[in-house]
């Protein structure tokens, strides 16, 4: 039932709170429904944020999914 419009003057600040919650409620919850239906979506997201001071060295025996990074002899 929606608030009627006496009472929400009266409760402004109360009522506009709430509302604020709400809205970034819904706004978080979208955005985690495309995470899960889009992956990508996060990933692009932590990489963008990913600092070259917080990547880990590469271990002697790791060989790239990409081809073109692969070192001749490895598979």
């Amino acid at each position: 039932m929606p608030i009627p419009k006496q009472k929400y003057k009266e409760l402004k600040a109360m009522y506009d709170f709430q509302r604020k919650q709400a809205y970034n409620k819904e706004k978080v919850r979208k955005a985690v429904e495309i995470m899960f239906e889009h992956p990508e979506v996060i990933f692009d997201d932590i990489w963008a944020k990913m600092k070259e001071s917080e990547m880990h060295d590469v271990p002697l025996d790791w060989v790239p999914e990409d081809d073109d990074l692969k070192i001749e002899g490895e598979q």
